[in-house]
């Protein structure tokens, strides 16, 4: 089980996350945007709702290419703000382009959401994230081609799957907004890819 004590969280850490990212050429596919090779559906349903792809993006640790990420919504938003106010069920879809450590990952995740929220608010999560820290534990490495999904179902939970297997439901309320923090806080892990996720080209 990994230890979730942050104030032992060492800078090297902090690379996958500070890492300057760049956009992701996104181009029209049959149904769907094509980002690096990764593909995703215009639409979705989760929970009963259609969502439509707000924004995708590529993430980018210095020169290399780590991971595709889209966003989907039932309603467009282009701000961080209209994402946190946003009514209805809500899905963050990652594929990895590059095989990735899934500890690091998820310390490093933990690391940016705790720089970019009030103590408070970030005191609420930590059920949840220790969560997901065991998860990427457990997992150890994210191959090319796998992929994770975090679906927000109001009144119910936070639904967390891997490779389209259900691996955990986190019922504390505020998790997907702390997740959130991690691509939309005033210091996120990656400023382009959160513009394209808010729906910049």
């Amino acid at each position: 089980m990994w230890s979730f004590a942050f104030h032992r969280l060492v800078p090297g850490l902090l690379s996958l996350s500070l890492a300057s990212g760049a956009f992701a050429q996104a181009t029209a596919a049959h149904g769907g945007v094509t980002v690096d090779g990764v593909v995703f559906d215009k639409e979705v349903q989760v929970a009963g709702s259609t969502l439509r792809l707000n924004g995708a993006g590529l993430r980018t640790k210095f020169v290399f290419k780590v991971y595709a990420a889209g966003l989907y919504l039932a309603t467009p938003a282009r701000t961080p703000a209209d994402i946190y106010a946003a009514k209805g069920p809500k899905r963050l879809k990652v594929s990895f382009v590059r095989e990735t450590d899934a500890t690091t990952l998820g310390k490093t995740m933990s690391q940016v959401m705790s720089d970019n929220l009030p103590r408070e608010q970030f005191g609420k999560c930590i059920p949840g994230l220790v969560k997901l820290g065991e998860l990427f534990s457990e997992k150890k490495k994210m191959g090319v081609g796998e992929m994770f999904t975090v679906d927000e179902i109001p009144a119910k939970a936070t639904v967390i799957s891997i490779n389209n297997k259900v691996v955990a439901e986190i019922s504390e309320p505020e998790f997907f907004a702390c997740l959130m923090y991690n691509y939309f806080g005033e210091r996120p892990a990656d400023a382009n890819l959160k513009a394209a996720l808010l729906g910049g080209t």
